[in-house]
């Protein structure tokens, strides 16, 4: 189990764990050192089981809900006892399985709070879970994740960081950083006794940090594409097919498409899920020169589309090649990353593609499509997915870090770079202390080993009430 600096509070609290509306079971959930005694109160096994009977731990136990109070009866329920620390919460911990709905799971958790339990907190379960020390600080986020993730990449991130492979892997490079720190130390404080590091050793333990950190600082970007998804946006010019390849990567008829120039007059927003990712799929107007009014408003969306999207697919009607019009859309797209997508591959002899539209050194991927026949899509995805994942080894299969472990590790590897310079300039071993301590405080709040207060709360303030 994981030392917690924290004391962990003595009250019982006490919240329904499952969503609310109409359901088959409902979960109330207590923890804290007066569980049991709150629980016995309340439940009355069946099967000639005495009020009050001592629960035992991890046992099922089937019996009524009763107010001591009156004696009315307010549910049947199956109750799971569960002793600390062995639990969710490290604390002894009772879970009541109810009927679902408003009213039983309601009643239940009113007659709790009324035996002297107190109302959870948004994720107050999962707080005192890394309070007690049974989890780490990204775990406790890991389990956000995986109740808001969507898709099935989102979980697997979630999970992998749930497992404790990321506090690990954090862990891990702060013990190392601690043990070249303690020799540092010890140095300066018993310099008759203890010799200087040599900067060799240094500069390669330094190295070795540095060279991890980077590997878990490039899992930053697909960690915000994948929480917060990826915002692309199709251009083109009109009638270049940029609906019908939304239709294609949706699967479904989203827009709609004709021969006419300028059907799309607006943009047109669909989140949908691409090899697990998920993708504010943006249509916008077709980009040309139009006394339109209308038109004209279209395409300034358009515009601000692609300033706002990560992404763009650049959709090029390989019937008329790179023109005037692609040369306008090529500059407001500015810097942004783009995929080159020559549409209606199905009119040409395979060969022809790569004449009309050459691949461009600027562009994240050259691919050739048809919207109308999907030729093509699944390698335009699989671009998309690299995209992603770009940098990034195992494409994203463990875990990857959020805002805040980004920039802790972005501080602890900054000062890690000034140890190089501490010891090129040659100055005192105290500030090469300095700069390791630094790194070494950065990475124990990413786990949570060192994290105020105020980091904890704004940590567990996104959590639902019974989590």
């Amino acid at each position: 189990m994981l030392q917690s600096p924290f004391v962990v509070a003595q009250d019982t609290i006490a919240a329904i764990s499952t969503a609310p509306g109409v359901g088959a079971i409902a979960v109330v959930r207590l923890s804290g050192s007066r569980s049991f005694e709150i629980a016995s109160r309340i439940f009355s096994p069946a099967a000639g089981g005495q009020d009050g009977t001592l629960l035992e731990s991890h046992r099922c136990s089937f019996g009524q809900i009763k107010d001591p109070a009156t004696g009315t009866i307010i549910d049947e329920v199956i109750l799971i006892p569960y002793k600390g620390p062995r639990t969710y919460t490290g604390e002894d911990l009772v879970e009541i399985n109810c009927h679902g709905g408003w009213l039983a799971p309601n009643e239940i958790l009113s007659l709790l709070l009324r035996q002297g339990a107190r109302l959870a907190g948004p994720g107050e379960f999962t707080q005192r879970a890394f309070l007690c020390g049974r989890i780490d600080l990204t775990q406790a986020e890991a389990v956000l994740d995986l109740i808001q993730a969507k898709t099935s990449r989102q979980g697997q991130v979630a999970v992998s960081a749930l497992s404790g492979a990321l506090g690990s892997e954090i862990r891990q490079i702060r013990s190392r950083l601690i043990d070249l720190l303690s020799e540092v130390v010890a140095a300066i404080d018993f310099p008759d006794e203890v010799a200087e590091a040599s900067s060799r050793h240094v500069e390669e333990v330094v190295a070795g940090c540095r060279a991890r950190l980077a590997g878990l600082s490039g899992t930053a970007r697909s960690g915000r594409f994948l929480r917060e998804g990826l915002r692309l946006a199709i251009v083109g010019r009109p009638n270049a097919g940029k609906s019908s390849l939304l239709n294609q990567l949706l699967k479904f008829e989203r827009a709609i498409v004709t021969d006419i120039p300028g059907t799309t007059r607006d943009s047109l927003e669909e989140l949908h899920e691409i090899n697990g990712i998920p993708v504010l799929l943006i249509d916008t107007a077709g980009v040309r020169h139009t006394e339109d009014r209308v038109e004209r408003a279209g395409i300034e969306r358009t515009i601000a589309a692609i300033k706002q999207a990560e992404l763009v697919l650049f959709v090029v009607d390989l019937a008329c090649g790179w023109q005037d019009p692609e040369e306008e859309i090529r500059g407001h797209i500015g810097e942004r990353s783009f995929i080159l997508v020559g549409n209606k591959v199905d009119r040409l002899a395979p060969e022809s593609a790569a004449a009309i539209l050459p691949a461009r050194a600027d562009a994240a991927a050259t691919l050739y499509v048809s919207a109308a026949t999907g030729a093509g899509i699944e390698e335009l995805t699989a671009a998309i997915e690299r995209f992603v994942f770009a940098g990034q080894a195992a494409a994203g299969q463990g875990a990857s870090l959020n805002a805040r472990q980004a920039e802790l590790c972005r501080r602890a590897a900054e000062a890690l770079s000034l140890v190089g310079e501490t010891l090129a300039g040659g100055l005192p071993a105290d500030c090469l202390a300095t700069d390791l301590k630094a790194a070494v405080d950065a990475l124990s709040e990413i786990c949570g080993e060192a994290v105020s207060e105020e980091v904890i709360g704004r940590v567990f303030a996104n959590f639902c009430v019974g989590k």
